[in-house]
């Protein structure tokens, strides 16, 4: 069979709400922090460049995973053009180089809300280059160099946008990291920097798997969605499916979506209720890492 052209539809603008892994998992553990989150404009009592700059913090962790994620991303452009041997050192100058252009530029959580007085990049800095190491010597980059390289046109590295979609009829979002067909198949590669979750990883498989039957028309046992765990060590995860685990993510995707749609006093519209709606949950480990703690006052 031939892959057709791999191209994301392009989507009219709709403002209703579009489901994703992210999305649910926030609404789902607190929905203040899901109203400050997705619905800011609506906050009252509170300037909006407050709330917009609470919105811009990070975390050491998230940039030492959104550092590699980018080095993936260059690294897979540069293999694209060629396949001679990548200069590792090089390779990883670039990644600490990239971190630390980060961590100068970006304000975090933890020194904002006084949790550290000063951040570890040397630490940081030392997993985004494990991270890599893992990579560089996985079976996945073994494989990709002998059977993807044979049809390096075809890839799809860090599409552009945010990955919308339909799924089963619904809005959603799938962002992915790399596709690329291999013969009459399509892989999808996500990587991952933090701990391994199976339950969550292999719904995000499925929303890809189901993206890309979608929008590229192909049969489901050609499409191969993998997460790539690259800390502490390498792994995989992979997932089987066939019509019965389909139909039960369509109803799992469409109760979430629905539970979201009901905190919307106009659900095509996209507008919330009032906050009171939105009830905090707090606990240590939620509250210490989200960014909005302080118009809590918790």
């Amino acid at each position: 069979m031939q892959i057709p052209e791999l191209k994301f539809p392009e989507y009219p603008f709709s403002p209703i709400l579009g489901w994703s892994i992210s999305r649910f998992e926030m609404f789902d553990k607190c929905k203040r922090q899901y109203f400050y989150q997705y619905y800011s404009k609506f906050v009252k009592d509170v300037p909006f460049y407050k709330v917009a700059k609470l919105k811009e913090l990070t975390s050491v962790p998230l940039e030492a995973g959104n550092a590699v994620h980018d080095c993936m991303e260059a690294l897979l452009a540069r293999l694209q053009k060629s396949d001679s041997k990548i200069d590792e050192e090089k390779f990883f100058k670039f990644a600490d180089d990239k971190l630390r252009e980060y961590f100068t530029k970006k304000t975090f959580i933890e020194t904002y809300y006084g949790q550290a007085e000063k951040l570890d990049i040397d630490t940081a800095a030392e997993k985004v280059r494990v991270c890599l190491e893992n990579f560089l010597g996985s079976p996945c980059c073994s494989w990709l160099y002998m059977k993807a390289m044979t049809n390096k046109t075809g890839w799809m590295i860090e599409p552009p946008g945010y990955g919308e979609t339909r799924l089963d009829g619904m809005k959603a979002y799938c962002k992915m990291d790399f596709l690329f067909p291999v013969g009459g198949e399509v892989y999808i590669l996500d990587w991952k920097t933090g701990a391994k979750d199976e339950a969550k990883h292999s719904a995000q498989l499925m929303g890809y798997a189901v993206a890309a039957n979608s929008n590229f028309s192909i049969p489901w046992n050609r499409i191969f969605p993998k997460i790539v765990y690259l800390y502490p060590q390498y792994d995989e995860l992979e997932i089987s499916f066939g019509e019965q685990e389909l139909a039960g993510f369509f109803q799992t995707i469409r109760g979430q979506t629905e539970e979201m749609y009901s905190y919307c006093r106009d659900k095509e519209q996209n507008l919330p209720h009032d906050i009171s709606k939105f009830i905090p949950s707090p606990s240590p480990g939620l509250c210490r890492h989200c960014k909005f703690q302080e118009l809590c006052g918790l």
